[in-house]
């Protein structure tokens, strides 16, 4: 019978559908630093066992576009589409609020990771949200009414209630459309759309 190699152990499993694009807004190196050095402070004080994002992978997610087992050139196309009928200001967003949401489902019987996440909010971030959800309709694409804007800043097992923190704010200067090789959590900026001021 041929052992296994220790090297095999920790190799990540790779998804049906590992191919994900979606639209999200980056914080400006200022704000993710900042945002950065709250998250291990609040690790601290709560004693949590997990792990933190990196500062680079920060972002608030603002439409699904969707999970493939390969990106086909038309999506693209059709998502960049719908990015580039939005015309919208700069705008400020701002996180309040800290909580745990509920964990996916372990997949391969390790324990369920709780997602830790800053709640934002902003008039303009949901008019964000609506336009660019009508122009991904209007290419063909299919978008989500609900929409929860949250920054997840840890990954770990004990769940935090919601709770109030000293105000992060940001100004939103431009969205980006993302793919994500889920299984290699590796991201890749697609695209860029300016806010025109």
């Amino acid at each position: 019978m041929q052992g296994v190699f220790e090297f095999c152990r920790d190799l990540p499993v790779r998804p049906r559908r590992p191919e994900r694009l979606f639209f999200g807004l980056f914080p400006d190196a200022e704000t993710s630093i900042r945002v950065g050095r709250f998250g291990e402070r609040f690790i601290g004080e709560h004693h949590l066992e997990g792990a933190q994002l990196k500062t680079e992978r920060l972002h608030v997610s603002l439409h699904h576009v969707g999970d493939y087992k390969r990106l086909r050139s038309k999506f693209v196309y059709a998502a960049r589409q719908a990015g580039n009928s939005v015309s919208m200001h700069p705008f400020e967003m701002t996180f309040r609020f800290i909580k745990s949401f509920e964990a996916a489902p372990s997949t391969n019987g390790r324990p369920r990771r709780r997602p830790l996440v800053l709640l934002g909010d902003g008039d303009a971030l949901l008019k964000l949200h609506k336009v660019l959800g009508a122009a991904l309709e209007k290419s063909g694409l299919r978008s989500v009414t609900h929409f929860t804007p949250h920054m997840t800043v840890f990954y770990g097992a004990k769940p935090i209630p919601t709770q109030a923190i000293e105000p992060i704010r940001f100004v939103v200067k431009e969205f980006a459309l993302i793919h994500s090789e889920l299984w290699l959590t590796h991201c890749n900026v697609v695209d860029r759309w300016s806010l025109e001021s």
